[in-house]
C-alpha cells in the first residue's frame, strides 16, 4: 500500500491541534514502518508522542513506564502497545522500551514479535536480567523449550543469584521433563523464597515424575497445610495418586478441585484420566461453557479441549469428541515449532554414526543389566515394563531421559561415529543412573520409547543391555498418539495426524535399516500377541532377557510400582485384548490415516 508521507503529516498536526494525538499516532507508526529513517515522519511521531502522553518523546524514562501502565490499565493492552511501539521508534538505543514492548506483546499473544523485542532489549544491554528471563518465558510458551533454555541459562552465567532466572529454568527444565534438575533448582529457589506454594506445588510435580512419591506427598501436604484450598495442590495431589494407582483417591481430590475452582480446565482433564464420563452429567455442561471463554490460557483451553474429547468419547460421540482434539492439537501445534525434517536428519544422522563398522566397546560383567523396552510411543511399552517389574528381580525404572541427553552431549561435540572414549563416557554416566531406586535388582527396565533412535548407540556402549521392540498396529499408534495430551512439547509430531504418519514412516525405515546391521540386536514384540496369548510372548521375553519366568509376570495389575505415564489406567487393567481396535469408533474421521497404513 502506498502512503502519502506529506498527508499523514498533515494529518498528525491536524489530530494535534484538536486534542486527538493518540488517534493518529498509529498512521504515523505505519507510514514509519514503510519509511523508518524518513525524519519528517520521526519528529511528527515525537510531537504526537508528547501530545498524547504529555510527556517528553524522549530520553526514555520512569515516567514513561508508569504512563505506560496508566494507559495499560484505563485503556487495555493494545492502546498501550502502540504507546509502546512509539517509544522504541523514538529510543533505538535504549533497551527500556523494547524489553516493556516484548513484555506486553507476549501478554497479547504474540510471541513472534514478543521474542524479537526481548531479544533486541538484550542485544543493547546483555546484563538486562529480566529482559533475558522474559525472552526465556516468551521463548518457552513459543515451544522454543532449548532456545528459552539457553536464554535463562545466559542470565545465570551473569549472576547465579538471580532468583526469577532459577525458577525459570526450574520451569523449563520441568517441560523438557529433565525432571530431576528441575528439582534441583525449585529446591534451590525455594531455600530462598519458603512461602511460594507454586514453585513449591512445581517441586512436587517433578519428584512424582521421577518416582519420589513421599517427598512429593510431604511438599504439597506443606501447601495444603497453609492453603487448604489451593485448587493447584489438590490437583497434584490427585496426580499423584493416580500415579499410585489409587484411582478413587485421585478421582476425589480432582473433584474437590473442580469444587474450589470451578475453571481448573486441568483438574478436568485429569478427572477424565481416574474415571469415564458418562451423558447428562452437570460437569460437561459446565466444562462446555468454556469452549468460547477467550480469557483462558493457551495451556488451559488445551486441556479444556483435550478432556472434553475424552468425555465426548466416553459417551459415544464420536463426531464432538474429534471436533476437540482437532482444537486442543491445533493450540498444541502453534506451540510446538515441529519439523519433520529435523527428524528425518537426525534419523540419518544416527544411523551413519552408530552404522555396524563404527567404534564399539567389549562387553563386560555388569551388577545390572538394563533392559530397553523402545519403539513408538502408545505401543506397549507400559504395559510391558509393568509385566517384567513384576518379576522379583527387575526394577522397573520408567522413562529414563538420560541415555538421549548423553548421546546429544556427545554429539555436539563431534561429528561422525562416536570413539572409544565418547562411548566409555555413555556408558559410565548411563549405568550411574540405573543405580537409583534399583535396589538389589539384577536387571533395570529403560522404557522410553524414542531410544529406539540410538538402537546402534546401545550395541556399543552398552552390549550386555537387552532390547525389546515394541510393534503394535499403526493405526491404533498413531490414533493413540494423536488423541493423548503429552506433557513434553519437543515431541512436536503428536499434534498433526499427519506429520505423526510421517514420523511413524521414519520410525519404520529406521528399524528396518537397524535390522539389518544389527540382526540379533533386539526382540520384536507383538502387542497385538502379547495381549492375545500372553504366556508364551512373556516367556519368549524373559528367555531373551536371561530371566526365569515368574507367574508374577502374568498379572501385571498387581504390581504395586508407581506408573507415571499416559497409560497408567491401562496397566492397572492388567492384560486385554481390544485396545488396538479403539480407533473403530472414529472410522470416518481417519480416512487418510487408514487408507496410509493400508
Amino acid at each position: 500500500m502506498s502512503i502519502n508521507i506529506d498527508r499523514v503529516l498533515r494529518n498528525a498536526k491536524a489530530e494535534i491541534k484538536a486534542g486527538r494525538a493518540g488517534q493518529v499516532r498509529g498512521e504515523v507508526l505505519l507510514a514509519l514502518n514503510q519509511f523508518p529513517s524518513n525524519a519528517r515522519l520521526l519528529t511528527a511521531l515525537a510531537e504526537v508522542q508528547q501530545a498524547a502522553t504529555a510527556l517528553p518523546a524522549r530520553p526514555f524514562g520512569p515516567h514513561h513506564l508508569q504512563h505506560f501502565l496508566a494507559v495499560r490499565q484505563h485503556f487495555g493492552l493494545n492502546v498501550a502497545i502502540e504507546e509502546m511501539a512509539a517509544a522504541v521508534r523514538l529510543n533505538p538505543s535504549h533497551p527500556w522500551p523494547q524489553s516493556i514492548l516484548g513484555g506486553a506483546l507476549m501478554e497479547a499473544g504474540l510471541l513472534p514479535a514478543a521474542i524479537k523485542h526481548l531479544g533486541l532489549a538484550l542485544e543493547l544491554d546483555p546484563k538486562f536480567h529480566e529482559a533475558g528471563v522474559n525472552l526465556a518465558i516468551a521463548q518457552s510458551r513459543a515451544g522454543l523449550l532449548p532456545q528459552a533454555l539457553a536464554s535463562v541459562e545466559h542470565v545465570l552465567q551473569q549472576d547465579a543469584g538471580f532468583d526469577p532466572a532459577r525458577l525459570m529454568r526450574a520451569q523449563i527444565l520441568a517441560q523438557l521433563q529433565r525432571d530431576d534438575e528441575a528439582a534441583r533448582d525449585f529446591e534451590a529457589y525455594l531455600a530462598a523464597h519458603p512461602g511460594d506454594s507454586a514453585a513449591r506445588i512445581g517441586l512436587a510435580a517433578c519428584l512424582t515424575t521421577s518416582g519420589n512419591l513421599k517427598a512429593a506427598r510431604q511438599h504439597l501436604d506443606r501447601v495444603l497445610a497453609a492453603e487448604p484450598k489451593n485448587p493447584a495442590a489438590l490437583g497434584n495431589l490427585g496426580n499423584l495418586l493416580l500415579t499410585e494407582g489409587d484411582l478413587a483417591g485421585a478421582q476425589a481430590q480432582f473433584e474437590r478441585s473442580l469444587q474450589i475452582n470451578p475453571r481448573s480446565t486441568i483438574s478436568f482433564f485429569n478427572l477424565g484420566r481416574a474415571r469415564d464420563f458418562v451423558a447428562g452429567e452437570p460437569i460437561l455442561q459446565q466444562m462446555q461453557s468454556l469452549v468460547d471463554d477467550k480469557s483462558l490460557g493457551i495451556e488451559d483451553q488445551v486441556a479444556l479441549h483435550f478432556g472434553l474429547a475424552k468425555a465426548f468419547e466416553d459417551i459415544r460421540d464420536a463426531d464432538a469428541s474429534f471436533a476437540h482434539l482437532q482444537q486442543a492439537n491445533a493450540l498444541r501445534a502453534s506451540q510446538a515449532n515441529y519439523s519433520l525434517e529435523t527428524d528425518r536428519a537426525l534419523f540419518t544422522d544416527y544411523l551413519q554414526r552408530f552404522a555396524p563398522e563404527a567404534p564399539a566397546l567389549a562387553p563386560a560383567k555388569l551388577a545390572r543389566v538394563p533392559i530397553f523396552v523402545l519403539g513408538m510411543m502408545r505401543s506397549g511399552t507400559s504395559l510391558t515394563e509393568q509385566i517384567l517389574s513384576a518379576h522379583p528381580l527387575v526394577h522397573g525404572a520408567g522413562e529414563l531421559e538420560v541415555l538421549p541427553r548423553l548421546v546429544t552431549a556427545e554429539a555436539e561435540l563431534t561429528k561422525g561415529p562416536f570413539d572409544a572414549a565418547a562411548l566409555g563416557r555413555i556408558r559410565q554416566g548411563y549405568l550411574a543412573a540405573l543405580e537409583a531406586g534399583a535396589g538389589d535388582a539384577q536387571f533395570v527396565v529403560d522404557k522410553m520409547p524414542a531410544n529406539f533412535r540410538v538402537i546402534g548407540l546401545i550395541r556399543k556402549a552398552l552390549p550386555e543391555a537387552r532390547i525389546l521392540h515394541m510393534q503394535r498396529d499403526p493405526v491404533a499408534v498413531c490414533w493413540s498418539i494423536y488423541k493423548t495430551m503429552f506433557t513434553n512439547l519437543a515431541i512436536g509430531y503428536d499434534t498433526s495426524l499427519a506429520d505423526t504418519m510421517g514420523y511413524y514412516d521414519l520410525y519404520l525405515e529406521m528399524m528396518a535399516k537397524w535390522r539389518a546391521a544389527y540382526p540379533d540386536g533386539f526382540l520384536d514384540v507383538d502387542y497385538e500377541a502379547l495381549t492375545r496369548a500372553p504366556e508364551p510372548a512373556i516367556r519368549q521375553m524373559l528367555d531373551y532377557c536371561g530371566l526365569p519366568f515368574d507367574p508374577a509376570c502374568l498379572a501385571p495389575q498387581d504390581n504395586q510400582r508407581a506408573v507415571r505415564t499416559a497409560s497408567v489406567r491401562q496397566v492397572r487393567s492388567g492384560i486385554y485384548q481390544g485396545s488396538s481396535g479403539k480407533w473403530r469408533m472414529f472410522e470416518p474421521h481417519l480416512q487418510d490415516l487408514i487408507t496410509h497404513f493400508a
